[in-house]
Formats: C-alpha cells, sequence, structure tokens
C-alpha cells in the first residue's frame, strides 16, 4: 500500500513539473535587432545599435545641416556691369565733343544704388565732354533702375562707359536738274577736224614810208617876274 502512494505521488510530480516548463517562453538574446518589413522600413530611421539610445534631438539638428549643405552658394551680384548694361551708350549726349575722326570715348561713371535698385548721385567724367554732355549722361544714369538689393544698406558702384563715336558723313547731292527734252530740235552735229593750211603765201611790195615837213616849235612871250614885299620876321619865334 505504502509503495503505490509512493509510485502516484512520483507520477504527480513528474506531470507538474513537465507542465510547468511548457508554460515558460524562451529567452531572446540581448544583442538581438528587429527587422522591418521592406514597405515600411523606407522612410524610417536606422535602426540603433545595441546599448544605444535614440537621441530625436540630435536627428533634428542633422537634418537642417544636411539641407543647408545641400543648397549652392549664390554667387555675388556684380553691380558695375548691371549697371553698365542698363545704360548703354549714350552717343546721342555727345553734342558739343564731336571728333573729327572715329574714335572711342570712355566715360568714368560712379553712383549710390539705394536697397530698392534706386541710383541717386551720380557722376560722370570724361576727356573732352562739355558740362552739358557730362549732365546728359549723369541723367542717363540717374533714370535707370535696377533689380532691388539684398541687404538694406546702400552700396557705391563705379563703372565706365564706352562710346563708338563715328562722325557724320557728308553726302553730296547733284542740285543740278536734269536736261529739258526740247521738241522739234536737231542737235547740232560734231565738229570737223581742222584743215592744215597748204599752198605759199602771197607777199607784196614793201611799204615806201611818208616824210612830212619838219614842224617849226612855237614859242610864246617870256614872262616878267612878278616881285611882292618882303616879309618881316615875327620875334618870339
Amino acid at each position: 500500500m505504502t509503495r503505490l502512494f509512493v509510485s502516484c505521488a512520483l507520477i504527480l510530480l513528474v506531470l507538474l513539473v513537465w507542465g510547468c516548463k511548457g508554460r515558460e517562453k524562451p529567452v531572446e538574446p540581448s544583442n538581438a535587432v528587429e527587422a522591418l518589413p521592406p514597405d515600411t522600413a523606407q522612410g524610417a530611421a536606422q535602426p540603433v545599435a545595441p546599448g544605444e539610445a535614440a537621441d530625436p534631438g540630435a536627428a533634428a539638428a542633422a537634418e537642417p545641416i544636411e539641407e543647408a549643405q545641400a543648397e549652392p552658394a549664390k554667387p555675388a551680384r556684380d553691380l558695375a556691369s548691371e549697371l553698365r548694361a542698363a545704360v548703354g551708350s549714350p552717343a546721342d549726349c555727345l553734342q558739343d565733343y564731336q571728333p573729327s575722326t572715329p574714335t572711342t570715348i570712355r566715360i568714368n561713371i560712379s553712383a549710390i544704388i539705394r536697397p530698392t535698385g534706386m541710383i541717386i548721385e551720380p557722376s560722370a567724367s570724361g576727356r573732352g565732354l562739355s558740362a552739358n554732355d557730362r549732365r546728359c549722361v549723369e541723367q542717363r544714369v540717374e533714370d535707370v533702375m535696377l533689380p532691388p538689393l539684398e541687404g538694406e544698406a546702400s552700396e557705391p558702384v563705379s563703372t565706365y562707359l564706352d562710346i563708338h563715336y563715328q562722325p557724320p558723313t557728308i553726302e553730296e547731292f547733284d542740285v543740278g536738274g536734269p536736261a529739258p527734252e526740247l521738241k522739234d530740235v536737231v542737235e547740232p552735229l560734231p565738229k570737223k577736224a581742222p584743215i592744215a593750211p597748204s599752198g605759199v603765201p602771197i607777199d607784196g611790195p614793201a611799204a615806201d614810208p611818208i616824210e612830212g615837213p619838219s614842224g617849226i616849235p612855237i614859242e610864246g612871250p617870256k614872262g616878267v617876274p612878278v616881285e611882292g614885299p618882303k616879309p618881316r620876321p615875327i620875334e618870339g619865334y
């Protein structure tokens, strides 16, 4: 009877132990990394290595740095070239200075560009230019409007303008009109060539000089001198 009781107790203990082992979950290794499906892994953050904590602030700070590095740096504006192209070649301002031969006239320009692109305080100078010519060029520069500047401060600019001057050509006009058309008029015949002289010239007798009587000179009476009073000397002279 005791043996039977011991046998039943052993069988019951074995069954309890077996059931407890089946309920326990397997222990996963500490270095395991969860794999994401291909469709959900796109755009997600890269897996973090074991033992490293994800830092959201560091990831957010890295994105603006990458975007700033991706944007190319804007080149600086060449305000001198922009102003020179906008003004062009003011050849019509040359009223007083007009060279007689073709030449290139260089005009130096200086001005101040406001943040809005307006040109103020223009100044023009050039060899041979009169005050009226310089004033005309300065007015042409002041009328130009450039694109607005990026900053809020005015910027000075200096440049030059080249005028390829050509003197005006003088054209000759025929002031005479066409020959009138006359009716019933016969054009004269062309002149004939002169005929060379021929034959022997005829010489007449030599002429005899005519001698007349010699003339007698006519002498009139001799004049009598007239004597007047003698002059008296004036004292004091």
